[in-house]
């Protein structure tokens, strides 16, 4: 074998020192050992936590009517605009009054000659029943003096002619009378009839409100039935919500609170006064409404925001990104400990209400300061550096 250089081995040592050198600086370091976190702590507040329903409702008002015409004709009395505010009783529109008007004159007249022509049937007959009275009496002795002879056969039929012919003229006069009654009746009817469509072209307001709606100007032709302007009572209004049918045996007619908001502006609150009986078996939904105070600032055709507060209660709580899920669905808050590292507290949380979730069984702690700020990467006994405790009041 063939002795080795001088040169090789001398590069053979050197590269074997460069290494020795490069692995001298890779001391291991033991994890966490210098691992600082910074971090924002709190105390618990307390506070009112409301489990809610958050649904969106439609203002109504509780009084409102389309107003239609009932009869045909031009409509020439117009009294109201959109905005108006009326009372009950005013008159807001009529249909064709003057010809309705003179309708019911017409029907008048011919009701009174009518009547005329019953007082003149009567007296007929009154004297009609006093010529057959008398035809009657003059018959009966003829009748007398033809059995003693006294008088001639021709004297006794000429007065038996009489009385029939009387009596003719009396069953004459009472159909005459019946049918001027009769005529009386249908005139009478007639004017009740007129008078009533002139009734019916006068619509006047059911109740007090405000036309928020009118659909036709004043000189138009409209049929019975046009729909001609809205009336609503602005002063009672409720809101209408449609939820879904899972949520149906946690509201409660009269004692489920609802709270109102506009744009996440506070807008009032007010009790649940209806749940509907029934689920509709289509949308899976059933309907509630809550009577709004008087006071309130929405008016009808709003959508406006409701919570509907299904669980009320006071506690202790902390921002709901300050609780952290570790290991198998475990939730935890830290908090520090006195030397400055972190403790890792199992929590069990309750009604989550808005950034804010409750604790529960964990007032024993409400002294201790819990990280809310940079705990996402916090294990157990970890260094904290508090750069700032915060007031969760101000939150």
């Amino acid at each position: 074998m063939r002795p080795l250089s001088a040169k090789f081995l001398c590069l053979v040592l050197t590269a074997c020192l460069v290494l020795e050198l490069a692995g001298c600086g890779k001391k291991k370091q033991r994890p966490g050992s210098n691992k600082v976190i910074r971090v924002s702590t709190a105390l618990m507040i307390e506070r009112n936590f409301c489990q809610r329903i958050p649904v969106q409702g439609t203002v109504w008002p509780i009084q409102f009517a389309v107003l239609s015409s009932r009869t045909e004709g031009t409509l020439d009395v117009l009294n109201v605009d959109e905005g108006s505010v009326v009372k009950k009783g005013d008159l807001l529109f009529q249909i064709d009054r003057q010809t309705l008007l003179n309708r019911v004159t017409v029907a008048q007249r011919e009701l009174e000659v009518s009547e005329s022509e019953v007082k003149t049937a009567r007296i007929e007959l009154n004297l009609a029943d006093i010529k057959k009275k008398k035809a009657k009496v003059d018959y009966e002795r003829a009748d007398t003096l033809r059995q003693s002879n006294a008088v001639s056969q021709e004297s006794f039929e000429t007065a038996e002619l009489a009385y029939k012919e009387a009596e003719a003229e009396y069953t004459k006069s009472a159909s005459l009378l019946r049918i001027a009654e009769a005529q009386a009746e249908k005139q009478r009817n007639n004017l009740s009839i007129a008078r009533k469509n002139l009734a019916d072209s006068e619509i006047r307001a059911p109740f007090d409100g405000i036309i928020t709606d009118k659909y036709v100007e004043c000189g138009e032709f409209v049929k019975g039935g046009t729909q001609i302007i809205r009336l609503e009572n602005q002063r009672n209004l409720e809101v209408i919500c449609m939820i879904s049918a899972i949520h149906y045996n946690t509201i409660h007619q009269n004692k489920t609170r609802a709270v109102f908001s506009i744009d996440k502006r506070p807008a009032g609150e007010a009790l649940v006064t209806y749940r509907a009986p029934n689920v509709d078996p289509l949308s899976r939904t059933f309907k509630i409404k809550i009577t709004l105070p008087k006071d309130t600032r929405l008016v009808s055709g709003l959508m406006c925001t409701v919570d509907l507060i299904v669980k009320e209660r006071r506690g202790f709580g902390l921002p709901s990104d300050a609780i952290q899920i570790r290991g198998e669905n475990t939730q935890v808050v830290f908090s520090v400990k006195n030397d400055g590292t972190a403790w890792q507290v199992v929590v069990r949380p309750g009604i989550t209400d808005g950034k804010f979730t409750e604790l529960l069984g964990i007032e024993r702690l409400k002294k201790r300061k819990f990280v809310v700020r940079g705990q996402t990467f916090i294990s157990p006994g970890d260094k904290l550096s508090i750069l700032k405790e915060l007031d969760l009041s101000c939150f």
